[in-house]
């Protein structure tokens, strides 16, 4: 780069593309121009899409999100970047000729950098965002010895507040803790700290739900003393968008002040760049695995050398396994009340997962991938419609996924979630059995959607029959000409009057036939059930006498999306509302 020409620095402190690339490191992003040199501004991120007006951004780094360079119509982007300030564009080349386009941007004084294809532009976001505050890192450490940076961090905190600070990660790990001697300090901060990780200590149950507050926040969060806590307050670590972990402090007697609140979040700020290198040390591998096995997962599937990646070459049986963080719908899955056209039901339920958050479910697989990483660097995990996948290679017992999905679910529910749910498949001998043993994982998620919180991982052989009746109801759902009119009726004249005619059915037929059994469980007489059963079938015309209808009726009023009216509980005399 030494003949490339250089532009003086910014004079009002804001980073430089120079800066910015030598942050960024070795990280899958090249430059590919700079016609004005490395010396230009760059204040900050800006994302782009497809048929997006381009925001004024003086300064501004555009990632080109969804844009293919190579293709004539982006040709107009180099001059709108420059017209609204941007003075970098980030691309993919995705095999295509760029060279056009890298000479419109020289000819408007943009800058192009190209970013590798199998790096997903959440991290490319994150890498830039990091990188533009390495200058600031400098200036307040001086010469610290090379990972020393986050402990000196913390001092200066602690030092500035008054309080013990600390660095976690997401999965409440210690990773640097400051050592100003003198500062306030109390025992849940030591207990932690000499422990090296933050654990859901009983006599501190509000803690998962202060670190679920700091994620979600983009702000200082503040926390009143709790039983042995002090005081503190806490902020987010991200790059970018990523979540990478929390900073937190003790606050002095007095509190924090407001020049307390600002060192606080811009060491948040500093402290990230040097949390994502530590996180990201493996990260080009697990990328290129994780990628590989989406697209096994999409297709079904994948070149001998891809196979060979995944761990899975040559017949290795293996099994996948899934999580599911609450608020996740799983694929096939309709909200109640809801009736989808035919073929919308699993457009209709990634987009509920995509409706979930997006923090909580990179946070579940940041836990998986930690775990993973730690007992089984073979695994590859990647997430896709609101599910975490695991590709668990020479898993060919079933005690063997079982262990691995439990032990992983325990680290993820106590990071992220109690209602975080698992799910395992069968084992698989060769990669093309992927994208089936994807669907039953998907399967058994979606019938463990009510389990209670704490649930063990699942497995097919104890879902199947839940996953079969699920199975009935898309088919009633896709063609509703195989629901019986009698059925539709009667929920229909249920909501629209009142009465307790599918609910009554409903206990009847659970209860084999029983009418004591049923009745005890409606809280009516058995002569009120039996009324109502006389009534459904003249009014609906329904032959409940036929085990071919009942075994229909009740597979229909089973598996309805629409929820069933509460049994009202009828004075055995009165025949006026069955």
């Amino acid at each position: 780069m030494s003949d490339l020409p250089t532009a003086p620095a910014p004079s009002d402190g804001a980073a430089t593309l120079g800066g910015v690339l030598d942050g960024a490191g070795p990280a899958g992003i090249r430059l590919l121009a700079a016609p004005d040199g490395l010396g230009v501004p760059v204040r900050g991120t800006v994302i782009h899409d497809a048929g997006d007006r381009v925001a004024d951004s003086p300064g501004g780094l555009l990632l080109l999100v969804g844009v293919d360079p190579g293709d004539p119509g982006a040709l107009t982007l180099p001059g709108f970047a420059a017209a609204r300030g941007c003075t970098v564009v980030v691309v993919k080349r995705r095999g295509r000729d760029i060279d056009p386009f890298v000479a419109e941007a020289e000819r408007h004084g943009v800058a192009v950098l190209a970013a590798e294809d199998d790096l997903p532009w959440r991290n490319v976001d994150a890498v830039l965002s990091c990188a533009l505050t390495g200058a600031g890192t400098t200036a307040l450490l001086g010469a610290v010895p090379m990972g020393g940076e986050l402990y000196a961090l913390t001092d200066h905190l602690a030092s500035v507040v008054g309080g013990a600070a600390v660095v976690e990660d997401l999965a409440r790990r210690v990773v640097a803790y400051s050592s100003v001697p003198g500062v306030r300090i109390d025992a849940p901060r030591e207990r932690g700290i000499l422990s090296r990780r933050v654990e859901n200590w009983p006599d501190l149950p509000e803690q998962p739900r202060q670190y679920q507050r700091v994620l979600s926040s983009e702000e200082v969060v503040r926390f009143p003393a709790i039983g042995a806590e002090l005081p503190r307050a806490a902020v987010a670590v991200r790059a970018g968008t990523l979540p990478l972990g929390t900073l937190w402090v003790i606050e002095p007697e007095e509190g924090i002040c407001e020049e307390g609140l600002a060192v606080l979040t811009e060491t948040a700020r500093l402290v990230a760049p040097h949390l994502l290198r530590l996180l990201n040390l493996p990260e080009a591998n697990r990328r290129l695995r994780r990628e590989t096995l989406l697209t096994l997962l999409e297709s079904g599937t994948a070149p001998r050398e891809s196979r060979a990646l995944l761990g899975v070459g040559g017949g290795v049986p293996f099994r996948l396994l899934g999580f599911a963080p609450p608020g996740t719908t799983p694929p096939g899955t309709t909200p109640p009340g809801s009736a989808p056209a035919n073929g919308e039901a699993y457009a209709g339920s990634v987009a509920g997962s995509a409706a979930a958050s997006a923090t909580v479910l990179e946070h579940a697989e940041s836990e998986v991938v930690r775990h993973a990483a730690a007992h089984r660097p073979d695994a590859t995990v990647a997430t896709t419609a609101g599910v975490v996948f695991v590709l668990l290679p020479h898993s060919t017992r079933d005690a063997d996924g079982r262990r691995f999905a439990e032990a992983a679910l325990a680290a993820v529910r106590r990071a992220v979630s109690p209602a975080v749910r698992a799910a395992v498949s069968r084992s698989g001998q060769d990669a093309s059995a992927a994208l089936s043993l994807r669907g039953e994982t998907e399967a058994i998620l979606r019938a463990t959607v009510d389990a209670p919180a704490g649930s063990a991982p699942a497995t097919l052989g104890q879902v199947r029959h839940r996953i079969l009746l699920d199975r009935i109801g898309d088919e009633l759902r896709r063609d509703p000409w195989l629901r019986m009119t009698g059925i539709d009726e009667l929920v229909a004249h249920d909501a629209a009057h009142g009465t307790a005619y599918a609910a009554s059915i409903t206990a009847w037929l659970d209860g084999l036939g029983d009418i004591a059994t049923a009745a005890d469980r409606l809280r009516v007489h058995p002569n009120t059930l039996r009324h109502r059963l006389r009534r459904a079938r003249e009014l609906f015309d329904l032959d409940l006498d036929d085990p071919d209808v009942r075994l229909a009726a009740w597979l229909e009023l089973r598996r309805s999306t629409r929820p069933l009216p509460a049994p009202r509980g009828h004075r055995s005399g009165d025949r006026s509302r069955p």
